[in-house]
């Protein structure tokens, strides 16, 4: 079966010491950056630092096996990487669904047409659509912007920044065109969620955002979403810990 989404507005904002870009076409103004020209990262093989203990992949390396594409065909894996093709906005998201649950993965931006640049995105609370049902847009979900920490909520009745739903913790420093391990923790019971950010992977992360509205927290996939045509990034080493251990970011542990 085919999905498609619907298009909602282009996100456009001006973030302080960034030069201004435009953004796709058709969208609402959001927290993300802007650029005046494309900007293109060095070709580089995927990260081989060690995921942690107790990490179980949801992502092997060769397949698309246990992801599904909305809409199909969007993206591909090349050298260990899951690779956007850059045709337009979308999401693959997990076939699982998850509830309480910690995500590890590597991340890097890697080019953007003229005037498309936007940051990578990736998406919890997600609403998984029922057969023959028409997804929302980015699954209804709650988006954090990686590595930056920029964030929106496109909860059906929102598609806004949500900036009293997010606490900023530290302005990330890390390059969007190198290679960073991503740590989000998420709690559906609490709708609570966090986000660390370490550069280069294997480093000491850095906590970098978070989010809490119990309203929002629901069991769902895990996505990624492309969000406008003419961007490409990787990611590499996704991999789950459900019902977490220890209710704390690892990846900040020396």
């Amino acid at each position: 079966m085919k999905w498609t989404l619907p298009i909602c507005g282009v996100c456009m904002a001006a973030i302080a010491g960034l030069t201004r870009l435009s953004i796709a076409q058709n969208a609402t103004p959001t927290t993300a950056p802007t650029a005046s020209a494309a900007s293109t990262s060095q070709p580089t093989s995927a990260p081989d630092a060690p995921l942690p203990a107790g990490m179980t992949h949801l992502f092997d390396g060769k397949t698309l096996a246990g992801w599904r594409q909305i809409p199909p065909e969007q993206w591909i894996v090349k050298d260990g990487a899951l690779v956007s093709l850059g045709k337009g906005r979308g999401v693959i998201a997990t076939q699982g669904q998850y509830g309480r649950y910690r995500v590890i993965f590597d991340i890097r931006h890697v080019s953007a047409e003229p005037k498309q640049d936007h940051p990578a995105c990736v998406l919890f609370f997600c609403t998984n659509p029922a057969e023959n049902e028409k997804p929302l847009d980015m699954l209804g979900a709650v988006q954090f912007m990686v590595p930056q920490g920029f964030h929106w909520d496109y909860r059906p009745g929102k598609n806004n920044s949500g900036k009293e739903f997010f606490t900023s913790i530290t302005k990330s420093k890390a390059d969007p065109l190198k290679w960073s391990r991503v740590e989000l923790l998420v709690d559906a019971e609490s709708g609570a969620a966090r986000l660390a950010v370490a550069q280069p992977p294997g480093a000491p992360a850095i906590e970098i955002a978070r989010f809490k509205d119990p309203a929002a927290g629901k069991k769902g996939p895990f996505a990624i979403q492309m969000h406008n045509g003419g961007l490409v990034d990787e990611y590499a080493n996704i991999a789950i810990e459900e019902n977490p251990k220890v209710d704390e970011l690892i990846t900040m542990q020396k």
